[in-house]
């Protein structure tokens, strides 16, 4: 009893150091294309959006409305993955005692991806704790307290707004209630929960109805297609071990093949069986067509991690151990001076982007736009602009997305940046009357150097070529980072584009 009140007092000290280390990486480490990508939603509140729920979006709306600095950006995700990480501790206590709820918390902020959820501006951080919320209300419900069903079906609702995949639990509490708890599918209570979830996503519904589908569209054709068949379902694998979950994820594999043998202990069938299809949908949808994401795993893990808690032993602590220790040391990477930022190319050098588009905004004079060809560029511009200026996104002609119609710019003058690396998803001169491509822009920060193609583009004709037409805004937004490494630098240019050269286009516009 003594030691299981240790961790009763550790707690507080384990979510209190948490959030202070989290604060300092959240308000030095700039922004990822995403965090931009939701910020930009919290200016445009919605039902929903073509991506995802709405939930992010008003997170930050909330955190936003006096300053939109890093750190106001994330803090609504901060404090919530502190809520999520005391009700895993919870949820632990009460199934397997409070070393077991304390092992899994402390997990919550070693696992990459776990711990991204604890301060990144993203859908998964209310998705965790909506997550870890239904898991105890629902035990709670199935032990002696019927009640808890209601208060699981507000969490479930909450899930719903915040990331569609939090079905994946609703499938395995289905699945566990009809091998293991049989009589609860004669009550009405579970019903009556999922009836309430349910009326959570109905505003989304309405949103989705009368913007031609885009979500449903989204999720049935949308998505980036990356490797499928067993090389896709080893390539997902690997990036967990060697990016999301590290040294751990093998540890979760081998407790979810213990939960499964010890199915007669009701706490670990309960923990397998919700645990289970967040684990499986990755893999099957990878194996068929590659449009998996190696997140998806993700909510698993909070499960796993009190059954991982429950089997703690020297082994386990030395792999927990050797991924704290990278996680630590990410971080120290990232927040102290002087120390070069593994990927840092990847990482900065937007902010100053935004100031030198800007610059050459003013000598098009006052009806200039930015203008960009893929989501990530956009939104980062977008914000390190503060939303200012018109983002025109040319790839983008879907009417149900954040961005303005690009038909709406017709002759007006843009620029644009573009990460040199990246391979051009358009010809600039098939969208403008005349195209210059301006000297480069060289930043370099933290050791590392990263180089952006800027464009003036003098008479905008934003019309999509046919192949254009065929990728909506959300393919656009599904895509991954595509950064060809193999492509020359800014300076060098590329055939017919030379810093400084005009190139004039069969409108034939000066």
């Amino acid at each position: 009893m003594d030691q299981e009140n240790r961790f009763d007092r550790l707690i507080p000290w384990l979510i209190l150091g948490a959030i202070a280390l989290r604060a300092v990486v959240a308000a030095v480490t700039p922004l990822l294309d995403d965090e931009a990508f939701y910020w930009l939603w919290s200016r445009r509140l919605d039902w929903g959006y073509a991506e995802h729920p709405p939930a992010i979006a008003y997170i930050i709306f909330l955190t936003t409305w006096g300053a939109h600095g890093l750190f106001w950006v994330r803090l609504g995700p901060l404090l919530v993955g502190a809520a999520t990480t005391y009700s895993l501790f919870l949820l632990g206590r009460e199934l397997l005692g409070s070393r077991a709820g304390f092992i899994a918390a402390a997990l919550f902020q070693i696992v990459p991806v776990l711990a991204g959820g604890g301060f990144v501006a993203s859908p998964d951080a209310p998705l965790f704790l909506a997550w870890t919320l239904v898991l105890r209300f629902a035990w709670q419900a199935l032990h002696g307290r019927p009640g808890r069903w209601t208060a699981a079906g507000l969490a479930m609702g909450l899930g719903m707004l915040s990331k569609l995949y939090i079905v994946t639990l609703g499938a395995g509490l289905a699945i566990y209630l009809l091998l293991h708890a049989r009589a609860w599918l004669r009550r009405r209570e579970p019903y009556q929960a999922a009836a309430l979830a349910g009326l959570f996503f109905l505003p989304v519904l309405y949103w989705d109805a009368t913007h031609d589908w885009s979500f449903v569209r989204l999720l049935a054709v949308g998505r980036h297609h990356t490797l499928s068949g067993w090389a896709g379902v080893q390539d997902i694998l690997t990036r967990q071990v060697f990016g999301l979950a590290l040294l751990v994820f093998p540890v979760f594999l081998y407790t979810l093949g213990v939960a499964w043998g010890r199915q007669r202990d009701d706490r670990f069938a309960f923990l397998f069986w919700t645990s289970l299809p967040a684990m499986v949908v990755p893999l099957t949808v990878e194996f068929i067509d590659g449009t998996a994401a190696g997140t998806w795993f993700a909510p698993a893990y909070l499960g796993l991690s009190l059954v991982v808690g429950a089997l703690w032993n020297r082994l386990i602590a030395w792999l927990a151990g050797a991924s704290a220790a990278v996680m630590l040391g990410s971080m120290a990477f990232l927040v102290v001076p002087g120390l070069p930022v593994p990927g840092g190319e990847d990482l900065y050098g937007w902010e100053e982007a935004a100031a030198r588009v800007r610059q050459e905004m003013q000598a098009l004079g006052d009806r200039a736009v930015i203008v960009a060809e893929r989501y990530q560029a956009a939104s980062l511009l977008a914000y390190y602009t503060r939303d200012t200026v018109p983002v025109v996104l040319v790839t983008c002609p879907n009417p149900a997305s954040v961005w303005p119609r690009p038909e709406h710019f017709a002759d007006a003058d843009g620029v644009a940046a573009l990460d040199a690396r990246w391979t051009p998803r358009v010809k600039w001169e098939e969208h403008s009357a005349r195209v210059e491509e301006m000297p480069p822009l060289t930043v370099t920060v933290r050791g590392r150097t990263r180089a952006f193609r800027i464009f003036r583009l003098r008479g905008l004709s934003p019309r999509a070529s046919a192949g254009e037409r065929a990728s909506s805004c959300a393919s656009e937004r599904a895509s991954v980072r595509a950064f060809d490494l193999t492509a020359p630098p800014a300076a060098a240019g590329h055939a017919g584009h030379q810093p400084g050269r005009e190139i004039r286009t069969a409108r034939g516009r000066p």
